[in-house]
């Protein structure tokens, strides 16, 4: 029994990712986002972005599509051009549900809605995934994503994520990465 224990609880500290998201690549450029003045997030965007900033913190106006960042694969939201968040309080402290909604030419193509805890001026969302394959850090590896908005000094939206990785070699030569990147959308308007 206590192999088992002891086993488990190994298991449970290596399968936990221990990435976190990058402030620097964006803390010049960043709102305060309070419980007072959470609602600011709500309002429509452009669903090109128009500044990328990628792991190394170096900026380019190559920005990709605010589907990509949160990593939607749905044919719906293929040459949408704009994105509408609507913020919603919830029960518990620092808790909202953010509901998205792409557009094509002002008629919806796709709408979701995510649970969100406001920390440190982002939302961070309920989109983490973790996908294992193998057994982890031995003969396998395990990838794992989340996002979290915030606001630009200028009241645009940014939306950054990270990606982890973890391969098998772990232990012996550090394989695996984590890369942070970050987007920012255009308001179009106040919602």
């Amino acid at each position: 029994m206590k192999k088992f224990i002891l086993s488990s609880a190994v298991s449970m500290v290596l399968l936990s990712s221990c990435t976190t998201f990058n402030r620097k690549m964006i803390k010049n450029d960043l709102s305060v986002i309070k419980k007072e003045n959470a609602f600011n997030i709500d309002g429509r965007y452009e669903f090109k972005g128009y500044e990328h900033i990628d792991a190394a913190n170096k900026k380019s106006e190559e920005a990709g599509d605010i589907a990509r960042m949160f990593d939607i694969k749905n044919i719906n939201v293929e040459n949408c051009d704009q994105l509408v968040i609507k913020s919603v309080p919830m029960e518990k402290k620092n808790t909202y549900e953010l509901q998205f909604t792409f557009l094509k030419e002002s008629k919806t193509k796709y709408s979701f809605k995510y649970s969100a805890v406001l920390k440190n001026d982002f939302f961070i969302l309920d989109n983490y995934t973790s996908f294992c394959h193998g057994i982890p850090y031995l003969f396998g590896g395990c990838r794992s994503f989340q996002s979290r908005i915030g606001l630009t000094r200028d009241h645009h939206l940014v939306i950054q994520d990270y990606y982890d990785n973890s391969g098998a070699a772990l232990f012996v030569m550090g394989a695996g990465y984590t890369i942070n990147y970050a987007e920012k959308y255009k308001r179009i308007s106040n919602e």
